[in-house]
């Protein structure tokens, strides 16, 4: 283990004790094509800027699959082999790639056919997030001074290569990482994540060279050390996930907040109160590091709904209004976004199994639910977004 990834965890370990005292996987299994029914959704509401008829599951710690969707079942097409530094996407028409940090490779595989590309990032680069768009890979990454030095860079594919794109010299410090990657019908938005200030980055897309940076935008707090770590986008909204150490009102919080224009001017955000780390995985602390533990495990928007996966209480939603927005074009390191009442949350419950991940099913208004139960086995399950509630 190297000394940045230490003091990392060193860092977020004081984090989480500062805001204790403010407050005062495994191997699994593919199965269950079974549907269940949910709310009433629009059936419009699937507009995605590009949207392909591929997608990647996640099978167990060490494998993951691309799929496609046929007569009511998921049907495997591959399986890949992942570890646990390895970060994966797909372009949903030809191509899978997984970047191995610990090995500092990309293998691109182009499924369709069978080949397979493996090529080696030239850059000091810890990846935190990466993209397959069109003949492009785009890999994020976090800064930590004379160690890991690039926050974003640029794979052509059919060119084999590499560029290191532009980040403002202010915004490019210590600690600071695109922790992910979305693309609109004509910019790659990178997502900056920690701390005060932060950053929407958006740059030139374009299929055969370097892309260049177009602007950046500020985005407005949800209170201190917020930290983003998610984000998604349709024709209609950008959404993020991030969590807060303090928050305005004090305590852990994690937080949904929705944009209805890329100006990020008009915005509202819903907060759920973070559950604690458990006490008795403490222990593993020293053997393992400081795992990942969030209360909010993913999250997408589907038409004027968004859906995330509590690690407790299930499948929640709610509606995206119009008259949650707040317009504020105010400096957005003073302003703060609208806040909406949690109790506009629905949820359905999965006893004894918590939903890690989302996943929508291209051109369906069907989600796959990647649940692991106690002892720790996955399995999938489809969810249909035009049916009512019936679990």
């Amino acid at each position: 283990m190297n000394l940045s990834y230490i003091t990392k965890k060193i860092v977020i370990l004081v984090i989480f004790i500062l805001c204790f005292i403010l407050a005062a996987c495994v191997n699994g299994e593919k199965s269950g094509n079974g549907e269940q029914g949910s709310w009433d959704f629009d059936a419009e509401s699937s507009r995605a800027f590009k949207e392909g008829k591929y997608f990647l599951l996640l099978n167990d710690n060490g494998t993951i699959s691309i799929n496609t969707y046929k007569n009511s079942e998921i049907i495997e097409l591959q399986t890949f082999i992942i570890s646990e530094s390895s970060l994966f996407a797909t372009d949903q028409e030809e191509r899978v790639a997984i970047v191995h940090a610990d090995k500092n490779i990309v293998i691109i595989y182009e499924f369709q056919t069978s080949e397979e590309i493996e090529v080696y990032v030239p850059f000091k680069i810890w990846p935190k997030s990466i993209l397959l768009n069109g003949d492009n890979l785009f890999v994020g990454g976090i800064m930590y001074e004379g160690v890991y030095e690039i926050m974003l860079a640029q794979y052509h594919i059919q060119s084999g290569e590499w560029f290191r794109l532009e980040i403002p010299e202010h915004l490019a410090r210590w600690g600071k990482a695109v922790d992910d990657l979305v693309v609109s019908d004509s910019f790659l938005i990178a997502i900056d994540n920690i701390v005060l200030p932060k950053y929407i980055l958006f740059y030139h897309l374009n299929s055969t060279c370097k892309l260049e940076l177009s602007h950046y935008k500020q985005v407005p707090s949800n209170g201190g050390w917020e930290t983003i770590r998610q984000g998604w986008i349709t024709l209609d909204y950008l959404g993020l996930l991030s969590e807060t150490f303090g928050g305005w009102g004090g305590g852990t919080f994690e937080h949904i907040t929705i944009y209805n224009n890329l100006d990020l001017t008009s915005s509202f955000t819903i907060s759920i109160a973070s559950e604690r780390f458990p006490l008795e995985a403490m222990n593993q602390i020293d053997e393992i590091g400081w795992p990942d533990f969030y209360t909010i495990n993913d999250f997408l928007i589907f038409g004027d709904k968004v859906l995330f996966a509590h690690r407790t209480k299930g499948l929640g939603a709610f509606k995206i209004d119009d008259s949650y927005f707040e317009f504020n074009n105010e400096n957005p390191y003073s302003r703060r976004n609208a806040r909406v009442d949690a109790d506009k949350i629905k949820y359905i419950p999965f006893e004894n199994e918590e939903i890690i991940r989302l996943t929508l099913i291209p051109n369906e208004p069907k989600i796959v639910l990647t649940l692991r139960n106690t002892l720790g086995r996955i399995k999938h399950e489809i969810f249909c977004l035009l049916q009512g509630m019936t679990k």
